[in-house]
Formats: structure tokens, sequence, C-alpha cells
């Protein structure tokens, strides 16, 4: 292939065809500038593709631990709201509030017990500590991330405190009430199958109904319980926008891998060549004339043996 181009290069020099060696030369160039070009896109399309099926892979483990972090997120809230409406029950019957056919055993046990809530972050903790986070190309989807595990510190600060009163309340019902009645009306539940006898004192629960300190600690606990529901429904509301934009660049993505390579190239191909037109024409006219004299000059050598050659060959004729 060279070989050919180089053969009509001579011819072109021999016939002193100068316009038609400068669309030659123009072509020979485009062609050249055409195949690095070309070069330059394949390999930048290998690399974008191998990072962004990186990404895409992230994207999908991302939001596989996040749907289940909002599942679990929406059950916990709901046990904390069953909480709540158990101690409302309560608090009213407290007092002049008070009736014998009340059966508080069946809202003690979750008057005092605050849920938990364990995020499943598998997947982010090892992008944030292996520096691959900025796999994420999305720059609000990353900063969303990232003041993720910043909610979740405050949450557990919350249910700490909760847990807290939680203690103070059943400590209180060891000393003036008996749990062994609360298990009898609840049931206990258990793996060994053991079966909890009645309590051996005579205690009626109902009574701490009529004591101020219990009615005050019953209120304090729907206090904490809706501080830590306001936590939950923060960390709800950042979880749901976090999936919404991992849907968004998961579908993005799936979309850019079924595109066709030529329209990958084509976008770059473009771009250089508006760039290129900025270049100073100028310059590049003097350096194509000055490529155009050095190949004259190097032609003209053979073209003058030549002419030499063939005034001796009719000197001997004659």
């Amino acid at each position: 292939m060279i070989k050919f181009f180089r053969k009509i290069r001579q011819r072109l020099l021999t016939e002193n065809k100068f316009s038609k060696y400068f669309l030659y030369a123009i072509g020979e160039i485009v062609l050249v500038v055409i195949g690095i070009l070309i070069a330059l896109s394949i390999n930048n399309w290998n690399q974008n593709s191998t990072r962004n099926k990186l990404e895409l892979e992230a994207l999908k483990n991302l939001k596989e631990d996040f749907d289940f972090n909002l599942s679990e997120l929406r059950r916990i809230d709901s046990v904390n709201t069953r909480n709540i409406k158990s101690c409302l029950i309560i608090l009213n019957h407290t007092g002049k509030r008070f009736k014998e056919d009340f059966i508080l055993e069946k809202y003690l046990n979750e008057a005092a017990a605050s849920p938990d809530y364990v995020a499943k972050n598998g997947f982010l903790n090892d992008l944030v500590s292996s520096g691959n986070l900025g796999l994420i190309k999305n720059n609000a989807l990353r900063n969303l991330l990232s003041s993720w595990p910043t909610i979740l510190d405050e949450l557990t600060l919350r249910e700490l405190a909760s847990e807290k009163s939680d203690f103070a309340l059943i400590d209180f019902i060891m000393k003036n009430g008996s749990w062994l009645n609360v298990d009898e009306v609840i049931g206990f539940n258990n793996s060994l199958n053991i079966k909890l006898p009645q309590s051996g004192f005579d205690i009626d629960n109902k009574q701490m109904l009529k004591l101020p300190e219990f009615e005050n600690r019953i209120e304090n606990q729907i206090m904490f319980f809706n501080i830590v529901k306001d936590r939950y429904k923060d960390c709800m509301d950042l979880n749901m926008e976090i999936i919404q934009l991992l849907e968004s660049e998961i579908k993005a993505k799936n979309n850019e891998s079924t595109t066709p390579f030529m329209l990958h190239f084509y976008k770059p191909l473009t771009l250089r060549f508006q760039l290129s037109r900025e270049i100073n024409m100028m310059k590049f006219f003097r350096l194509l004339k000055h490529n155009f004299a050095k190949q004259n000059q190097r032609s003209a050598k053979p073209l003058v043996e030549i002419a030499a050659c063939g005034k001796n060959k009719s000197s001997i004729h004659d």
C-alpha cells in the first residue's frame, strides 16, 4: 500500500502537476489523521466499556443493598409506630382513667421494646474503603451515598437514647410489677419450649397505672419513640432518593451497552475535526510547501541523470 502511494507521488512530481500533488498530499494527511483518530477512539471506547461494566455492576449491587435497607426501614418504622400506639393506650388508662377490666400486660412489652435498625452497607463500605467510590460518575448520587453513613450515625444515637429509656422502664416494672404476669398473658416465645410458672407473688400490674412515675415513664417512651421515628423518615427519604438515582443510572448504562460502536466513535471523531478547524491554516500550508520542495529536490536529481544519459546515447549514434 505504501509503495502504491509512493508511485503516485513520484508520477505527479515527474509530471510537475503541483495542484494534483497538493490535493494528493492533503488526502494522504487526512487518511493518516483519520487512522489515528479511529485508533484512539477504539482505545477510548474499550477503556470506557470496561469502566462502564464495573460501574454498572457496582450500581446493581448498591441497588440490591438499598432495596433491602428501605424494606427493613419500613418494617422497623411500623414496629416503632405500634409501640407508640401501645404507650398511648396505656396513658389513656392512668390515674383517673383507671379501669379494672383493662389488661395492662398486653401493652407493657411493646412499651419497653425499642427496635434496632441494622443497615446492609457491605458493598458501599467496600467502595469507600478501597477508594473506588469514584466509579460512580453521577455526582449527585455519589454525594448522597457519602451522606448515608452520617445519617445512620444520627439514627444510632437516637436509638441508643431510646434503649436507655427502655431499661429505665424495665427496671421500674421489675420493682413495682411482675414480668411473669406479662409473659403469662402475651405468651412466652422460646425455642426450648420452656413453660414459665405463674408469679409467686400476689402482684397486680394494673396498680402501676395509679402511680404518677409510671405515667411519666410511659410518656417519656412516646417522646423517644417519636424522635427515632423522625430519624427513620429521614433515612427512608434519603434511601428512596438514592434508589431513584440508582435506577436511572442503571437504565442509562444498559442503554449505553446496547449502542453500536460506530455511534461511540462518531461523536469524538466529529469533535476532533471541529477542533482541527481552529488550527492555524497558514502554518499548515507553509509546512506542506516545505515538504513539497524537499520532495521536488529529491526527484530532480534522477531526472537530470536521465537527461544526461539521453544526450550521451545520441552522441554515440552520431
